[in-house]
């Protein structure tokens, strides 16, 4: 029995879907930063970006990102979504990623604390301490 290959049609052939995932990526880390009542600068931090190129990203709908700052905003995507189903609730969550913890990797700083200040390194610490797992960074090497 021979099996026919699916041919996609020119329009769905042609999608840039690089370009697609950091327009989805950056509509989900601005709703954050709402739900979150990030700040400008908190904002450049986490994406690590001036404020002309923050401004460039939020207006420009289909922006091709750099893989560090798919990274980056995978993390906090992920630590808001293990936050919001632990606590069931955005200001209870919010909370919770602004009050300061105890042990490592915190050591009495919060979690957004951690990922303002510790560049690429802390947002993955941060992500793994929360939600359990951390995306792909090339150019790390994996913990053995």
């Amino acid at each position: 029995m021979a099996s026919s290959k699916v041919v996609l049609p020119p329009e769905i052939a042609k999608f840039d879907f690089h370009s697609k995932l950091g327009f989805v990526a950056l509509k989900a880390f601005f709703r954050i930063c709402s739900d979150w009542n990030t700040t400008i600068d908190e904002q450049m931090k986490l994406l690590n970006v001036g404020l002309i190129e923050l401004e460039d990203l939020r207006k420009t709908p289909a922006t091709p990102l750099k893989r560090e700052q798919l990274v980056r905003i995978r993390c906090f995507v992920l630590v808001y979504k293990s936050l919001v189903g632990k606590y069931s609730s955005i200001p209870r969550a919010n909370r919770e990623v602004r009050a300061p913890k105890s042990g490592q990797p915190f050591f009495g700083k919060s979690p957004l604390h951690l990922m303002l200040n510790g560049h690429l390194i802390g947002i993955a610490t941060a992500c793994k301490a929360i939600s359990g797992e951390v995306p792909e960074v090339e150019g790390f090497k994996k913990a053995s």
